[in-house]
């Protein structure tokens, strides 16, 4: 019996995307790429994209008879997987609102609370929380560092199609949740500091966990977005492979401090080269997603009336940054 698969398209390539791109490539699922550039599409067409893996094997994935530019595009889609910018994503759902077809879903795998500024759509949205990390190595080469999950719920609070067992692993695992909320601001939480307070240092998470005092920063970090968490009855979700909230940051349910100090020290010898995406965006003079970061966290802080003095210092010290860069 032939398995009947969802018809899958993805616009935007960027780390995040190639990964699932490599895990759908590899199970020999249809995708199609809708390309809005057409330098890109030349580039992706003449040029496979080189993937390394956790376990170091390199794959070449030739995309030539996947692309097709996005005017020309005459199919419609069950899921379309939306990788841009935050600050792009009105733009790609407009874009790409044509193609879905009428109970197909955009997957928006944008880090910080994307759902949450588009509820006139939330019956047609997937909600895709990743747990890998993937950058582009100095040669090209696609490179992700970790096995991760890629989380996936409905803004409903539903679980979505178990199809998606089928699709992405075992190069993705897959988790299928109605508590989408709670594993968003797990992981909004976890940028805060590798993202957020690593780009206001410019510096690689081994730079910035090996240093005590920019340690005791990170947790003050993550406290006050434990604060926010709980005064808006937030579950926690942890996504796999990473570390309760609850028990990094200060107050009930917290580890002892040295241990908490241990757990981030680990982390930065692990990943101690990894610069990850909003430190390199300041490191190429491009805008970065810190209003999507720690900017929802000081949006929701104000709405609550909860002071975030830690995450406003960061969010400050990035746009600082960022026009300095400008000049």
């Amino acid at each position: 019996m032939t398995t009947s698969y969802p018809s899958i398209a993805i616009i935007g390539i960027g780390s995040v995307t190639v990964t699932i791109i490599h895990a759908l490539y590899q199970n020999k699922i249809p995708f199609r790429i809708l390309c809005q550039n057409q330098n890109r599409f030349q580039t992706l067409y003449s040029h496979p994209i080189r993937f390394q893996g956790p376990t170091g094997q390199i794959v070449t994935i030739d995309l030539k008879n996947h692309l097709t530019m996005i005017h020309d595009n005459k199919e419609s889609y069950d899921y379309i997987f939306v990788g841009c910018k935050n600050q792009n994503l009105e733009d790609y759902l407009k874009d790409t609102k044509p193609f879905l077809n009428a109970n197909g879903k955009w997957i928006l795998i944008q880090n910080g609370i994307p759902e949450s500024n588009f509820d006139s759509y939330k019956d047609k949205i997937l909600g895709g929380v990743v747990g890998w990390n993937t950058q582009t190595l100095p040669d090209g080469t696609y490179f992700q560092s970790n096995v991760g999950s890629l989380i996936l719920g409905n803004v409903t609070k539903t679980k979505p199609d178990p199809i998606w067992y089928q699709l992405l692993p075992p190069h993705i695992p897959v988790v299928l949740t109605d508590q989408l909320e709670g594993y968003r601001w797990h992981k909004l939480a976890i940028n805060s500091i590798i993202n957020g307070l690593a780009a206001s240092k410019q510096l690689s998470l081994g730079e910035l966990f090996l240093n005590k005092k920019f340690r005791e920063e990170a947790l003050e970090t993550l406290t006050e977005i434990k604060t926010v968490m709980s005064q808006k009855k937030i579950t926690e979700q942890v996504v796999p492979g990473s570390f309760p909230i609850q028990k990094l940051g200060s107050g009930l349910g917290s580890l002892p401090t040295w241990i908490r100090h241990l757990i981030l020290i680990f982390l930065g010898l692990k990943y101690y080269r990894i610069r990850t995406s909003m430190v390199q965006d300041l490191d190429h003079g491009r805008k970065t997603e810190i209003d999507y970061i720690n900017g929802e966290v000081i949006k929701m802080a104000n709405r609550l009336g909860i002071p975030v003095p830690k995450n406003e210092w960061i969010v400050s010290t990035i746009k600082k940054r960022e026009e300095n860069k400008k000049n």
